[in-house]
């Protein structure tokens, strides 16, 4: 099974961990590292997801963070009930908000929103083993 690795201001302490553990893969959920750690967790085989704050105005290191990840490791979500992507920020999230982030995910990686669903929906399926 893959972990599911929920990180909070121990970027350097959680890669640590993970490379400590080489045969483990997973996802580092609702990203806010940086776009090195970020190259780091992909090149040991994780996948990095992202929430609704790669929309938000300020969010100039998740957005170079997601810029750093390589198509087939991306994965977005919605950390429901919170970090509702904007215009919605500050309140309850759900999964309605997600083409929000797949859109700005899109953006950033210069594909279209279809082909992003289709590629964050791929990598879902991979990961967590779902036909």
């Amino acid at each position: 099974m893959p972990v599911v690795v929920h990180n909070r201001d121990a970027h350097g302490d959680c890669l640590d961990i993970v490379l400590d553990f080489p045969g483990v893969r997973g996802v580092f959920h609702s990203f806010s590292g940086s776009a090195e750690t970020a190259a780091e967790l992909v090149k040991a085989g994780w996948y990095i997801s992202f929430s609704g704050v790669i929309t938000f105005r300020n969010a100039e290191k998740t957005v170079k963070a997601a810029s750093a990840v390589p198509l087939d490791r991306l994965l977005t979500e919605t950390d429901c009930p919170y970090l509702a992507a904007h215009p919605y920020r500050g309140q309850r999230n759900d999964s309605s908000y997600m083409e929000f982030t797949v859109r700005k995910l899109a953006e950033i990686k210069g594909v279209t929103y279809e082909k992003m669903e289709s590629i964050t929906t791929e990598n879902a399926h991979i990961l967590f083993g779902i036909k």
